[in-house]
C-alpha cells in the first residue's frame, strides 16, 4: 500500500489517483456522530476524508497533549482516525502548526502567545486580532514550540500512514502561509528578519556598488539597508521586486522546516501547501488576487520538491461573470510544479455565513469545472457542520457553514446531490480521468514584477493592482477563455528562450516597466519561429527606471503616446478606451486596430522565423465584439483553439490520456438559461477526424462525456 507523486500525478497502490475528499472536523462534532458523517462521506463517493489537528485544542494546557479522548471525547484523534480506516476512506491530515479554520488565534495556543509576545510580527502600525494572527514564521522561539508540536503530533500520524496499514495518504503543513500577512500588509521589520533580508541581497548582488548601481542609491554597506519604506514607485521597481523575492524565501524557508522535521519523523506520504486565493465580494468570490496569492509560493518547489500545491476555491455563486476565475486560478496552481499534481485544497461545499445561499449548481459547477482545468483532486470544503465548543471558535458556537450534511450527520441539504452525482463518476472512472492532462490551445506569459506585491502599498500600487485585474485577468485572459482557448502559464522569469519555444504561441500583459533579461527573451522567442502576443504597453523602461525599449528595438516595433484621449476603430466599431494608448508607426495592410484619427493602435509582424501582435490600449471585457476581436488576433498568428462551439459563449475543456487514447470532455454552459449548442473537438494529428456534438444543457450546468480514439476516430463511450 502506497501514496506518491509521480509524473505530475498521483499514484495509489501503482494507479493513477483522483483525490476526492471531504473535511470533517472531528473536534467540532459530538464523538457519538463521528461514525454517521463518515458513513455519510461514503454515501457521496468521496474517497477520503480531511480535517486540521488544531495545536490549541490537543495541547490547550502547555505540555499537556491529548489525542485519545482522555480530557474530552473530541480530542479522540486516534479513534476518529479508526473510524475512517473501518469505513475504507483514507485521511488526509493537516497538522498545523497554524490552522485558521475560524478558530481563536488560528489554532495556536493561547498560552504560547501570552508568554512570548515576540512571536508577532514587529511593526508599529500592525496589530493582532483576535482571529487574524501575525506570526513572525521565523522566529526562532516559534520554531522551537513548533518542533515540540510535531513531536507531539506527528508520531500519530507517522503511525497511521497507508504503507503501515493506516488511513493517512496527505500531509499539509500549516495552513494558507502568508494569507494574513497579506491582508494585513503585515512584513515583519523584527531584528532577526531584517538580517536575514540585508544577507538576502548580499548575495544578490555580492557587492554594495552593484545594488546601488540598481537602486540609484549610495549605501556604503548592506547592513544599511531597511526594508523598503512608504510608498511604491515604479521608478524602484526593483528595489520593491527584490523586497518581494526575499519574503518568497522567506515563506519557502519557513515550509521547508516544516517539512525537515517532517520527514526526520518519517513521514513519507505527499506533502501539500494550501493557497488563498479567492476574495469575497458580495454574491460572488473572486479570484483576481489569485496570481499574486500563488506567486507567494513559487518557491517553495524549489526548497521542497514536489510539493502538491492546493487551492482554495470559494467563488460563492458561479455563473457567467466569474467562470474564467476558475481556470486562470488553477493554472497558476499548476505552474507552481509542472511535475506535481494540484489540487483543491478547500472547494467550496459550504459558506461560511448563511448568506448568500449556496446551490446545487454552485457545487455541480466547481466540481467539474476545477476538475476540467486539470487538478489531480478536491477537497469538498465544508463537508459536515460543526460546533464550536466555548473558547474554540473566532466567531462563536455557532458553524453550520451551509455544509452538505448537518451536525447530528443524519440531514442532508440539497447540495448533497451533486456531490454523489460526482462520487459515482469518480467510482466509475477516477482512475482514467487521474491519467489524463488538459489539454491547452496557447500559453500566457506570467510576469512575476507585476504580482509580486503583497506589501505594496499607495497610489501607485492600487493602479497596479486595477490595471491587472481589469485589462488582464477580466480583460485579455478573459476574452482568451471566451474565445475557446484554453491555455497554461509560464514563470517568465524562471523559463529559458528554449523552454518558451516549447509553446507555439505566448502571450504576455505587458506594462511600461520590464527587465533587460525578460524583454531579450521575449524578442528572441519571437525571432527563433514563436508566435507572441502582447500589450497594452510597451516595455520602454527597466525596473531601475532607466530608458529600456529591448523588445521594441529587437520586433522593429516604433511607437510614441497618444497625448489626446480619443476612441479607437476595430471593424467600424469605435470604442472608447480609459488607458494611455500606444500607437504605432507601420504599415497599413498590418494594421488591426486604429485611433478615431486613423493611427494604428494594434498590427501584426514579423520578426526573424516567427510573427507577433502587440496592442497599445486597455482591453477589459465590456462588450462581446471583444471576444470576436482576441480571436481574429489569434487567429492571424495561426494559434487554432481544439474546441469550438456555437454559439461562442458555452465553454468546455479537453482531458486527454495520450498513452491510452482516451480523455474526457467537459462542456459548460454558465448562464441561468437553457442552452443548445454544438462543440467540435480538432486534435492536433490530423489523422484523426473530428468529433462533433449538439447537445442541450439546463442553466448552470456541466457535462463530462468520457471519449475514446477507436480506428482513428474519437467516440463517446457509453458504459
Amino acid at each position: 500500500m502506497t501514496m506518491k507523486v509521480e509524473n505530475g500525478q498521483f499514484i495509489l497502490n501503482e494507479k493513477p489517483f483522483y483525490l476526492y475528499s471531504g473535511e470533517i472536523h472531528y473536534f467540532r462534532i459530538p464523538q457519538k456522530y463521528w461514525k454517521a458523517h463518515i458513513q455519510k462521506a461514503k454515501a457521496a463517493g468521496l474517497n477520503c476524508v480531511s480535517s486540521y489537528i488544531p495545536w490549541n485544542w490537543h495541547e490547550s494546557e502547555q505540555g499537556k497533549f491529548d489525542f485519545e479522548g482522555k480530557s474530552h471525547p473530541q480530542k479522540n484523534l486516534k479513534g476518529f482516525l479508526k473510524e475512517v480506516k473501518k469505513a475504507d476512506l483514507y485521511f488526509s491530515a493537516r497538522v498545523g502548526p497554524v490552522s485558521n479554520a475560524e478558530l481563536v488565534n488560528e489554532g495556536i495556543p493561547g498560552w504560547l502567545l501570552k508568554d512570548h509576545p515576540e512571536l508577532y510580527v514587529q511593526r508599529s502600525n500592525v496589530n493582532n486580532l483576535p482571529h487574524a494572527l501575525l506570526l513572525s514564521y521565523l522566529n526562532p522561539k516559534f520554531l522551537e514550540v513548533v518542533e515540540k508540536w510535531y513531536d507531539a503530533v506527528l508520531p500519530l500520524v507517522q503511525e497511521n500512514q497507508i504503507h503501515k496499514n493506516g488511513p493517512i495518504i496527505f500531509v499539509q503543513l500549516c495552513n494558507e502561509i502568508s494569507m494574513i500577512h497579506w491582508l494585513h500588509k503585515a512584513y515583519d521589520e523584527s531584528a532577526p528578519v531584517n538580517k536575514m533580508y540585508q544577507d538576502f541581497l548580499k548575495e544578490q548582488y555580492q557587492e554594495i556598488k552593484k545594488l546601488n548601481l540598481a537602486y540609484s542609491s549610495n549605501y556604503n554597506q548592506f547592513e544599511d539597508i531597511r526594508q523598503p519604506q512608504g510608498d511604491f514607485s515604479p521608478e524602484h521597481w526593483q528595489i520593491f521586486l527584490d523586497w518581494s523575492l526575499f519574503y518568497r524565501r522567506y515563506y519557502a524557508t519557513y515550509f521547508k522546516k516544516l517539512h525537515e522535521k517532517a520527514v526526520q519523523s518519517s513521514i513519507s506520504v505527499p506533502f501539500s501547501a494550501n493557497i488563498p486565493q479567492f476574495y469575497d465580494y458580495d454574491v460572488r468570490g473572486r479570484g483576481v488576487y489569485s496570481p499574486m496569492t500563488c506567486s507567494m509560493f513559487r518557491d517553495f518547489s524549489l526548497q521542497v520538491p514536489k510539493t502538491v500545491f492546493g487551492g482554495a476555491y470559494q467563488m460563492r455563486r458561479l455563473d457567467f461573470e466569474n467562470f474564467h476565475d476558475v481556470g486562470i486560478t488553477t493554472e497558476m496552481t499548476k505552474m507552481l510544479d509542472k511535475e506535481s499534481p494540484s489540487i483543491c485544497a478547500e472547494l467550496q461545499t459550504g459558506i461560511l455565513r448563511d448568506r448568500p445561499r449556496l446551490y446545487p449548481q454552485d457545487i455541480d459547477l466547481n466540481l467539474k469545472s476545477s476538475t476540467a482545468h486539470g487538478l489531480n483532486g478536491v477537497n469538498c470544503y465544508m463537508f459536515s457542520s460543526g460546533e464550536n465548543l466555548p473558547g474554540l471558535g473566532a466567531f462563536g458556537s455557532y458553524h453550520d457553514w451551509q455544509a452538505p450534511v448537518s451536525l447530528d450527520g443524519i440531514k442532508t441539504k440539497e447540495h448533497f446531490a451533486p456531490l454523489k452525482e460526482w462520487g459515482k463518476l469518480i467510482k466509475k472512472y477516477g482512475s482514467q480521468l487521474a491519467g489524463t492532462k488538459k489539454i491547452n490551445d496557447t500559453a500566457i506569459g506570467f510576469y512575476l514584477p507585476y504580482y509580486a506585491t503583497e506589501y505594496f502599498s499607495g497610489q501607485k500600487a492600487s493602479l497596479l493592482e486595477s490595471q491587472r485585474t481589469n485589462f488582464f485577468f477580466d480583460g485579455f485572459a478573459r476574452l482568451l477563455q471566451l474565445s475557446n482557448y484554453n491555455y497554461s502559464f509560464l514563470d517568465l522569469l524562471k523559463e529559458s528562450k528554449e523552454e518558451l519555444l516549447q509553446n507555439n504561441s505566448l502571450s504576455v500583459f505587458t506594462l511600461d516597466f520590464m527587465d533587460e533579461e525578460t524583454q531579450n527573451k521575449l524578442a528572441d522567442y519571437a525571432k527563433s519561429g514563436g508566435k507572441l502576443l502582447f500589450g497594452p504597453r510597451v516595455p520602454s523602461y527597466n525596473l531601475s527606471g532607466k530608458p529600456c525599449a529591448i523588445l521594441a528595438e529587437k520586433l522593429g516595433i516604433s511607437f510614441q503616446e497618444e497625448k489626446i484621449k480619443q476612441p479607437i476603430v476595430w471593424q467600424g466599431i469605435e470604442m472608447i478606451v480609459d488607458f494611455p494608448i500606444h500607437t504605432f508607426n507601420t504599415e497599413n495592410k498590418s494594421s488591426l486596430v486604429k485611433t478615431k484619427s486613423d493611427i494604428p493602435c494594434a498590427f501584426y509582424g514579423k520578426a526573424g522565423l516567427g510573427n507577433f501582435i502587440v496592442y497599445g490600449f486597455g482591453l477589459n471585457h465590456v462588450f462581446d465584439y471583444q471576444v470576436q476581436m482576441v480571436r481574429e488576433w489569434m487567429e492571424t498568428l495561426k494559434v487554432i483553439p481544439s474546441l469550438k462551439f456555437e454559439p461562442w459563449d458555452l465553454q468546455g475543456t479537453l482531458r486527454w490520456d495520450k498513452s491510452h487514447s482516451r480523455g474526457f470532455l467537459f462542456l459548460f454552459n454558465y448562464h441561468d438559461v437553457k442552452k443548445k449548442g454544438a462543440v467540435s473537438l480538432k486534435f492536433k494529428d490530423q489523422k484523426i477526424k473530428e468529433f462533433e456534438k449538439r447537445f442541450t444543457m439546463e442553466e448552470r450546468s456541466g457535462v463530462v462525456l468520457p471519449l475514446e480514439l477507436i480506428k482513428n476516430k474519437v467516440v463517446e463511450v457509453v458504459r
